[in-house]
């Protein structure tokens, strides 16, 4: 007769015995959770980023659009400046500023938008067009902002005199025309690279549009 003990050890010797997880697979297990998440970090900043400069691209391109319907029947743009396009509903609901008393206007990064008649002279007068200046633009996205080709057309639009590049917080006083006065390319892909790098270690910078009527 087979004793109850030797029932029990053959049940024991029949299990499968069970294994715990090694040093070297808990490590390998780990990056793989790692690079899952720095991957989904970076998929989502990217996917982030090209959100944001899009639908910058569209409210530039409206409020361009919206100056020069506004002023179509002035002689000059004196006068432009956020309050007045606010007031006129001449611009995308989206980008509106209500917490500051007047409304002003923010972009896509949560810097101001400033509207403005153009202060550059010869060759053209002053006021003849009109400066949309976007304040603390990421690096990234300044490069997709600013290329442009030599008839001054841009993701924003098309006639654009001068592109600006400034230093946050500092006033934009330079622009750079998308052709020199030999009739070369003066804002290549490269030179937007260069230009959207900032001094500075903010990694942003303001960026101002001037465009013709």
């Amino acid at each position: 007769m087979t004793s109850l003990s030797t029932l029990a050890r053959a049940a024991r010797l029949g299990t499968p015995r069970k294994r715990g997880v090694t040093l070297i697979e808990a490590v390998l297990y780990i990056s793989i959770a790692l690079a899952l998440i720095v991957g989904g970090l970076v998929f989502f900043q990217q996917a982030s980023l090209a959100q944001r400069t899009n639908s910058a691209v569209r409210n530039i391109s409206a409020v361009a659009s919206e100056v020069r319907s506004l002023y179509q029947q002035s002689n000059s743009f004196a006068g432009v400046d956020e309050a007045t396009l606010i007031n006129a509903g001449a611009v995308p609901s989206g980008i509106i500023d209500n917490t500051t008393d007047p409304a002003t206007l923010r972009n896509e990064w949560g810097g101001e938008i400033e509207v403005k008649p153009s202060g550059f002279s010869a060759p053209f007068p002053t006021a003849s067009g009109f400066d949309i200046v976007y304040r603390g633009v990421p690096e990234a996205a300044c490069t997709r902002l600013t290329s442009t080709d030599v008839n001054g057309t841009a993701r924003v639009g098309s006639g654009i005199r001068f592109i600006g590049f400034g230093i946050p917080g500092q006033t934009v006083t330079n622009g750079i025309a998308p052709i020199d006065t030999d009739g070369n390319p003066a804002l290549t892909p490269s030179d937007v690279a260069t230009l959207c790098r900032p001094n500075g270690s903010t990694g942003t910078m303001d960026i101002m549009y001037t465009f013709n009527r």
